[in-house]
């Protein structure tokens, strides 16, 4: 599962898109947070910015306090706390929610001078009407702070003139409300927002991977009936396009390496042809010159089934340098495929007699394709399963329908052929182990050459069954 490439990206991304919005929801939480505070802080000074530059009565705070729960309303009590201390560090005021953890709260440093007020200018001025004096404003206080600390859950500012020092608290509930809010929004957006980042990386990889399928495909479709088939470099994207250059490059040299091996076996094999051909000749010429039941005639009787053995080698191989180039050469007609199989029984029966063969034959079956390589095929087939059987169970043949398909299995009891060798059955000159030896006839060549010969008719031959002792093929074929 984890070597997906579609997979890795999806995850990679998510991780990395992840880490970042974790990011980003802790910065914005932090700034949620510190805008709330710098909100606070604004507000707190705008309270008492008017009232602590002026000098007041000693009960004005206690005034002051009610206007703020006037401002506020019935919450007051629980957002705003309040405490004032003379320049003789007596109480002026308390609100009774004032925290206890605020006892150690520090004033800004004493005012040293107040502030400095412009001298009036009473020079005359054009068209000045008399008017009535009116005293003149007492000049602003000058304050220090104001100083901000934060104590449990409240935000409190300490300020002072040169008369008091004023200690203005704010709840925070409404800044840790407002943070939890988006923490919450944040809770609930951030899996959908992972789950379309997921999404999203999914179709970005498929996406991505979009030239590697198209070359895929179309190397899938390459086979040794068409090699001539090329990726097309000119649809293909530049990242792609040295890619697709070297698997074009590839396919040209294994398509030449290809022609040549199998004009090679062609040639081979139609040159051996005519030697064999006339040292047969010569054999037999020679096995009916020599005396009866001499050596010389054992001789050349055994050098001539090696030629005949040699023969039938040359022409298999030249049947599937034929399948292999697709030259093959198909004579179709309608063949009775029940009744070829009948004869190739009747044959099993005659060469080995002491073997039962046990038939189910749909009557009248009838296929469209190459009587005599179809009938060398299920001679193969009938051959392999008298060369291997043991004698019981029986050979076993059968033949039915299905659909438009005319299936056809041959079983024997023979030697187990194991799962790793299964697919090896079909190479070519391939043998099982215990077979390697000459007493059985045969040179590997004969389920090689039976499943080219299946395919060249539009169907297949697999094994399809080798346990318990009973080995099973099947032959699938168009019917008519």
């Amino acid at each position: 599962m984890f070597r997906s490439f579609k997979l890795k990206f999806g995850i990679y991304s998510v991780a990395l898109t992840g880490v970042l919005l974790m990011g980003f929801s802790l910065f914005f939480l932090q700034m949620i947070h510190r805008i709330g505070i710098d909100r606070t802080d604004r507000e707190l000074r705008a309270l008492v910015e008017g009232n602590i530059r002026r000098t007041q009565p000693r009960n004005h705070w206690a005034r002051f306090d009610g206007s703020i729960k006037t401002l506020y309303g019935d919450e007051a009590d629980r957002q705003f706390v309040l405490k004032v201390i003379d320049d003789n560090n007596e109480v002026l005021f308390t609100s009774s929610q004032w925290p206890a953890e605020a006892a150690a709260l520090k004033p800004p440093a004493p005012v040293k001078s107040r502030a400095e007020v412009p001298e009036e200018d009473n020079r005359p001025r054009p068209f000045d009407q008399p008017q009535r004096q009116r005293p003149p404003a007492p000049p602003p206080m000058e304050i220090s702070g104001p100083a901000f600390t934060t104590h449990g859950n409240w935000r409190l500012m300490a300020i002072r003139n040169p008369e008091v020092t004023l200690f203005l608290g704010m709840s925070l509930e409404p800044v840790h409300a407002e943070v939890i809010r988006f923490r919450n929004a944040l809770l609930l957006a951030g899996p959908v927002a992972l789950l379309l980042m997921i999404t999203a990386g999914w179709l970005l990889a498929l996406m991505a991977l979009r030239p590697v399928r198209t070359i895929a495909k179309t190397v899938e479709k390459i086979t040794a009936r068409n090699l001539d088939q090329r990726i097309s470099v000119t649809r293909a994207d530049h990242e792609f396009r040295q890619l697709v250059t070297l698997i074009n490059q590839m396919l040209d040299r294994l398509e030449s390496s290809f022609r040549q091996a199998v004009r090679f076996s062609a040639d081979a094999a139609h040159e051996l042809k005519t030697p064999l051909t006339i040292l047969q000749g010569e054999l037999e010429n020679a096995l009916q010159a020599a005396a009866d039941g001499s050596s010389d005639q054992r001789t050349y009787k055994e050098l001539l089934d090696e030629v005949q053995r040699l023969k039938s080698i040359i022409r298999k191989l030249l049947l599937l340098a034929q399948a292999d180039s697709g030259q093959m050469v198909l004579s179709k007609e309608t063949v009775n495929l029940t009744r070829m199989i009948e004869d190739v029984g009747e044959d099993i029966q005659i060469l080995a007699p002491g073997l039962e063969i046990q038939t189910a034959l749909q009557p009248d079956v009838k296929i469209t394709a190459d009587p005599d390589l179809l009938n060398q095929v299920i001679q193969n087939l009938a051959s392999n399963a008298v060369k291997f059987s043991r004698g019981e169970p029986p050979v076993i043949l059968s033949l039915k329908t299905e659909g438009d398909r005319a299936v056809f299995r041959i079983s024997n009891r023979g030697e187990t052929i194991p799962p790793e060798e299964r697919d090896q059955v079909f190479e070519r000159f391939y043998r099982a182990n215990k077979s390697r030896n000459r007493s059985i006839d045969g040179a590997g060549l004969g389920l090689s050459l039976a499943r080219e010969i299946a395919r060249a008719h539009g169907g297949t031959l697999v094994l399809e069954n080798s346990a318990a002792d009973q080995t099973v093929f099947c032959l699938t074929l168009p019917s008519t």
